[in-house]
């Protein structure tokens, strides 16, 4: 993610699609920060990309930075910033904060998500 533009740039005649990243991120910052507990969203720069920067409100060891980036095959997506990986279709932002919130260990029972000094 060194860019803003779409990942996959091959030299298909089809145009590429406008960017829409910013705003896929802002329906996902929208789901996490009304509909979740345990993590919370915040805006970030990162290598000049706009990213998620999530965490667990319980147990700030779990964080992650979270982009959304286009594939000419599967369309817009969100990602691990990390590696690029796939998270899910950036068209179901709700989804996408259910995978964080357990990849975050942030759903209840799970260790340090509602026994951290933060919840008291």
């Amino acid at each position: 993610m060194s860019h803003e533009g779409p990942r996959d740039a091959g030299t298909d005649d089809r145009p590429l699609p406008s960017n829409q990243r910013r705003v896929f991120l802002e329906g996902l910052h929208y789901s996490i920060n009304h509909n979740k507990t345990g993590i919370k969203a915040i805006f970030a720069m990162r290598a000049g990309c706009s990213v998620l920067f999530v965490l667990n409100k319980y147990d700030i060891a779990h964080t992650a930075d979270i982009g959304c980036d286009f594939d000419r095959a599967e369309g817009w997506a969100f990602t691990w910033a990390a590696d690029g990986s796939r998270i899910g279709r950036a068209d179901d932002p709700d989804g996408a904060a259910d995978t964080l919130e357990r990849a975050l260990r942030a759903q209840p029972g799970e260790v340090g998500s509602r026994t951290s000094h933060w919840a008291r």
